[in-house]
């Protein structure tokens, strides 16, 4: 089953596929105090793939995963 982790890791993975400039380490206090947590298609898909009240510094976690390679 994918976890919080791996669809943060994923997001990432999308973003420095497309070049996309947010693709940049994120601060995970600052996102997790923000008002979106977790970026809603992230978050919608996460509950359907039956994760209940994902865990947003668990997502940001897998974000930042994709640049400390």
């Amino acid at each position: 089953m994918k976890t919080e982790y791996d669809f943060g890791r994923s997001y990432a993975q999308w973003l420095v596929n497309e070049n996309d400039p947010q693709a940049t380490p994120a601060n995970i206090d600052e996102m997790c105090g923000g008002l979106v947590d977790i970026p809603d298609g992230d978050y919608l898909a996460m509950v359907a793939a039956g994760i209940d009240n994902p865990d947003p510094r668990r997502y940001w976690e897998g974000f930042n995963s994709i640049f400390e390679e």
